[in-house]
């Protein structure tokens, strides 16, 4: 066992937000409203009416992760945040396959988000190139990501609050303004619609088909635990179980509203789900042109903002890796390096940034979408099965925290997570499988003979408690 494994991390990262900040930087990476308008409108689109049960079926999933998640993040509150928790739960291999889905997801994530900038500022300018858009808000957002962290809690505070007034604007139209009734026949018996206007029933397993999507619609409400070495926790990991449990709701709400509102309001289901912006058909052609173009830029703003929140959350998992050796050892140290003056990762959040700026340069929305829920549901999957193992193995780990109904929660979101694996498309699933076969490779040719130096898991150091002595894993 080696020596390094004896001790804490050093407490490299400033820890100057409060939980309220925190929440808001993690909401602000969800985002509820550029969700809902760019990775939620593919729900729409392929699942026509039956959205509304997707997204339903993807929340139940989601209470599920977040006991899992409550209760193994605050055992263990490390920026590392998943990689970490089934490293220290399951063992440095199963570790490190959650660390490559999510070095994976780090990089797919941002361009996803940012691709969607480019449609709502062609409201205002048709003829701009909606990928050169993405990527110029991806590089300034990496800019301002490497500036101190309380000053982007305050921006992305700030633009959480327009985001969430577009939304309302959309759910006030579509519930209060429909002008040809409320099609609530369609949330119990949805369907899906051809061009031409043909309707047929949205079957259960054509349903089932969006939940990957669902889940990643809602995805980032558990990466309070990325910030929390940065987070004033004061001994008390119950602030970081109702960080989670207030981001996830905030974040079902303001997004599972205004689908709803689209399916009920819409003047035309089939328009709205074979519209290139499903969304912005409903503001359109229910409250007008430039209310729609308010909202566009409002939507803009959110995107914006939810790259600059990704791109912070997702850095600090990058910096962990350095941390714990995951690299060879120039990498570790560039990726460990903090910024003197603003007390953050910078290297690791241009890396993060500069590698989505290129791919947004290059793909399209709907292709990183799909592929991105099904990354999203193995890592969910690996959660579930820490929480599950967990409790069964390491009986006598304190739990600041013990999620209620023991194991029903981690049950239900591995048989829905499973479940929504088995009906993604063969070439996504070929993809995440290479993934896995280079991950494996990479850990026995590369990791396992250097395992005393290398891919080393330390306690984390809480600055508001005794320093104690840690232990490695094994």
């Amino acid at each position: 066992m080696s020596d390094i494994g004896q001790q804490r991390y050093p407490q490299a990262l400033n820890r100057v937000l409060n939980v309220f900040g925190a929440v808001m930087v993690v909401v602000s990476a969800v985002t509820p409203a550029g969700a809902v308008w760019v990775i939620a409108q593919v729900i729409l689109q392929n699942q026509g009416s039956g959205a509304f049960w997707t997204m339903i079926a993807a929340a139940v999933i989601g209470v599920g992760m977040c006991f899992c998640w409550a209760e193994l993040g605050a055992m263990y509150p490390i920026a590392g945040g998943d990689y970490s928790i089934v490293a220290r739960v399951m063992g440095r291999l199963p570790g490190f396959v959650m660390f490559a889905i999510f070095l994976t997801l780090a990089v797919f994530i941002p361009s996803a988000i940012g691709l969607g900038a480019g449609q709502f500022i062609q409201v205002v300018w048709p003829d701009v190139d909606a990928n050169l858009i993405g990527t110029v808000l991806i590089l300034v957002a990496t800019l301002s990501a490497i500036l101190h962290i309380r000053f982007n809690a305050v921006i992305t505070g700030t633009f959480l609050f327009i985001e969430l007034g577009a939304i309302t604007i959309a759910v006030v139209l579509g519930f209060f303004f429909a002008k040809s009734g409320l099609h609530w026949g369609e949330l119990v018996n949805p369907h899906v619609f051809t061009a031409s206007g043909e309707a047929s029933a949205a079957s259960l397993a054509l349903i089932a088909t969006g939940i990957g999507v669902g889940l990643f619609s809602y995805n980032g409400y558990h990466w309070v635990i990325f910030l929390s070495e940065e987070t004033h926790l004061g001994g008390k990991h119950n602030k970081l179980v109702n960080a989670i449990f207030i981001s996830f709701f905030i974040t079902v709400l303001f997004e599972l509203l205004p689908i709803t509102a689209a399916i009920l309001g819409a003047p035309d289901l089939a328009a709205l789900q074979n519209s290139v912006s499903p969304m912005s058909y409903l503001v359109e052609s229910l409250g007008g042109h430039t209310l729609n173009v308010v909202v566009s830029l409002a939507i803009s703003l959110a995107i914006f903002n939810a790259v600059l929140a990704c791109i912070i959350s997702l850095a600090r998992v990058i910096y962990s890796s350095g941390r714990d050796k995951a690299w060879p050892g120039v990498v570790n140290e560039m990726l460990t390096t903090i910024s003197p003056r603003f007390k953050t990762p910078w290297v690791a959040t241009s890396i993060i940034g500069g590698i989505g700026a290129i791919l947004t340069a290059t793909s399209s929305v709907a292709a990183l979408v799909t592929f991105t829920g099904v990354l999203l549901a193995a890592e969910y999957a690996l959660i579930a099965v820490a929480a599950l193992y967990s409790r069964i193995v390491q009986k006598d780990v304190n739990r600041p925290y013990r999620m209620p109904l023991w194991p029903l929660p981690p049950l239900v979101a591995l048989i829905g997570t499973i479940w929504t694996l088995s009906l993604q498309s063969t070439s996504d699933l070929m993809i995440a499988a290479g993934i896995l076969v280079a991950t494996l490779i990479y850990y026995f040719v590369y990791l396992q003979p250097r395992g005393g130096t290398h891919w080393q898991m330390l306690e984390a150091v809480h600055a508001d408690e005794e320093p104690e002595v840690a232990k490695n894993i094994t």
